[in-house]
């Protein structure tokens, strides 16, 4: 059941990700120099973690039980990370591309999960890919946390960089009250 429910929250996540981007812009896969090539490495560890517990499953190592309490604490983390993705998604509207860029009328958003930390739709990915793949396997599941944590700290350092620059004060002072990803930790 949990190995099911595992393909499904990917699933929906991929399906979520095609279908809650608003116009061309957004859906784009050309990033500019701002991006510096943060969108493919980002699907070059989504890949990864995918094919990971394929490759370790003939090898039976770090194979999590079906059905045990772990793999239902990976489901419930990946729900919870589905969540957080979608409502950041819909708080973002047109705002939420694939690759980084901004809008001359673009402005800062603060409301909804965006109140207390600056990138909720990195924490909710990152959630969903650890959370389904602990529910196959936990070896893959520290991996993916790690390596999505490297590639989105990259991500988030690019962006930041961007956004900086293209707002100014009123995202420096954004930036000194909220967190980057996690709630009162980062």
């Amino acid at each position: 059941m949990t190995a099911w429910l595992s393909g499904l929250l990917l699933a929906a996540w991929l399906l979520l990700e095609l279908v809650l981007r608003n116009g061309k812009e957004a859906r784009s896969w050309q990033g500019g120099d701002d991006d510096r090539s943060s969108t493919r490495l980002i699907v070059v560890a989504y890949v990864a973690a995918f094919v990971g517990p394929f490759v370790l499953s003939t090898s039976g190592i770090g194979v999590t039980s079906r059905d045990s309490v772990l793999a239902w604490i990976g489901v419930a983390v990946g729900a919870l990370g589905l969540g957080i993705r979608v409502w950041s998604m819909r708080v973002l509207g047109r705002d939420y591309t694939r690759s980084l860029r901004t809008r001359e009328t673009q402005t800062v958003i603060d409301r909804g999960p965006y109140r207390l930390v600056r990138h909720p739709g990195y924490l909710g990915s990152i959630m969903v890919w650890v959370g389904s793949r602990l529910a196959l396997n936990w070896l893959i599941a520290a991996v993916t946390a790690v390596l999505l944590g490297a590639v989105y700290l990259y991500r988030i350092s690019a962006e930041e960089r961007m956004l900086v620059e293209h707002f100014g004060d009123p995202y420096r002072s954004y930036k000194a009250r909220t967190w980057r990803v996690l709630p009162y930790v980062w």
